[in-house]
């Protein structure tokens, strides 16, 4: 009866994944969109940085994606960093990530919900 109970949760893990897709995001740009840049570029700030810096918008991402939280928020940073890249901004301030019952996958008659963790913050655009 053991493998069965560990075949059905790593089934339950696959649904989870495959039902949670990849990480998505928003941008609302409020300030001058530049050309698009290299995701890579972007620089994560806790705190607005010592330079000075134009707004470009809000960005938010959210993920399911991982076998853990840590690894959820790793994709939506990615994402949001993506957000922000596609609209010029070579930082973002960040915000505090927070999580979401994003849905439930059934196994058997029991609702078993997985979590989607979210984060946003501001695309900027750090003058040199």
């Amino acid at each position: 009866m053991l493998p069965t109970l560990k075949i059905t949760r790593f089934l339950v893990g696959l649904a989870i994944l495959a039902l949670s897709g990849c990480a998505e995001g928003t941008t609302v740009v409020t300030g001058q969109k530049r050309a698009a840049i290299d995701p890579a570029q972007v620089q994560l700030y806790a705190t607005p940085p010592g330079a000075n810096y134009e707004v470009v918008g809000l960005v938010n991402a959210s993920s399911a994606n991982g076998w853990n939280d840590q690894q959820s928020i790793d994709f939506a940073v990615s994402e949001l960093k993506n957000q922000a890249a596609a609209v010029g901004a070579n930082g973002v301030i960040i915000g505090t990530p927070s999580s979401r019952v994003g849905g439930v996958v059934m196994s058997g008659n029991v609702a078993i919900p997985y979590d989607e963790q979210t984060v946003s913050g501001t695309a900027i655009y750090v003058l040199r």
